[in-house]
């Protein structure tokens, strides 16, 4: 005997999920692989060989802030534009021709070389460039570094 039944596409017109359960099995992301941050240690390996998306994971490491130590630094031309300023504060001094420049007392601890200087300086810091030593020493100054 001959059952004759209607087509299931036909049967399921106008419900809901089509006889898939609930609504999320067979629809939204379930069928593409997931959407954002699903499966990078899986299917999306062939992006990452691909060059199309980063690898997974994290390199190197970080310094802690407590290991690194802060430098602030001063170019010479900067410190001889400064010198009329400094003077007249009484943060340096002037020993004939020489200016006596603490550095440390300024808030510098290194001196770099960029700029011609004309005056002689003697600099007393923590830290100096050798350009900036040769550039010291041919204006007639000194630096004087601290351990």
């Amino acid at each position: 005997m001959t059952v004759r039944t209607r087509k299931r596409v036909r049967r399921e017109r106008g419900y809901r999920t089509h006889g898939w359960g609930i609504v999320r099995t067979h629809r939204k992301s379930g069928m593409r692989g997931g959407v954002g941050n699903a499966g990078p240690k899986s299917h999306h390996k062939l992006l990452v060989i691909k060059g199309i998306r980063p690898p997974l994971g994290k390199r190197g490491f970080a310094v802690p802030p407590s290991v690194v130590e802060d430098i602030p630094a001063i170019n010479i031309s900067h410190l001889e534009a400064m010198l009329p300023t400094l003077l007249k504060e009484g943060k340096i001094t002037k020993k004939g021709e020489v200016f006596e420049i603490n550095l440390i007392e300024l808030g510098y601890k290194k001196v770099l070389a960029q700029g011609k200087i004309t005056v002689a300086m003697n600099i007393t810091t923590k830290y100096a460039s050798e350009r900036a030593v040769s550039k010291v020493k041919a204006a007639g100054g000194k630096v004087k570094l601290l351990e």
